[in-house]
């Protein structure tokens, strides 16, 4: 009997030594994510959307994943259902934060749409920007129709 005892308290120890693992991980993860929404918030259009209305807000919508090295954070309005206007990208590492111009890839997600933010404040002013585009070699570049 002492020895099934025994294996039962062995597990018992490395079961709560694994949850209480697992559970920091968790509280390290939501403090980054924090920190990477806070940071966006920090970005002035982001932080004038939000002062807009109760329901605008920003969510994680994606994590660094391999050949991505950015949290994707999307900025909408909530609510019942989600509708994304803009998405920014934060390096974890640097905490610099990204637009992301979507509607510049004309073939998905295209990474290559990932600008500064001082270049996307000022391509936005442009004619071009309002209009099918994608980029070549960091430039902003109209699609054919």
């Amino acid at each position: 009997m002492k020895p099934l005892f025994i294996a039962t308290i062995i597990w018992c120890i490395l079961t709560i030594n694994v949850s209480a693992q697992q559970k920091h991980q968790v509280t390290a993860k939501e403090k980054l994510e924090d920190l990477l929404l806070k940071k966006v918030e920090e970005v002035p259009e982001v932080k004038e959307f939000l002062e807009q209305g109760n329901h605008h807000q920003l969510i994680i919508d994606d994590e660094p994943h391999k050949g991505f090295k950015y949290y994707v954070v999307k900025m909408g309005y909530g609510g019942d259902m989600f509708m994304t206007l803009e998405r920014f990208c934060v390096n974890p590492k640097t905490l610099e934060v990204y637009y992301w111009d979507v509607m510049a890839d004309d073939a998905g997600f295209s990474y290559s749409a990932i600008i500064s933010l001082t270049k996307w404040r000022k391509l936005r002013k442009t004619a071009l920007w309002h209009k099918p585009h994608t980029y070549k070699a960091e430039k902003l570049v109209a699609l054919a129709n």
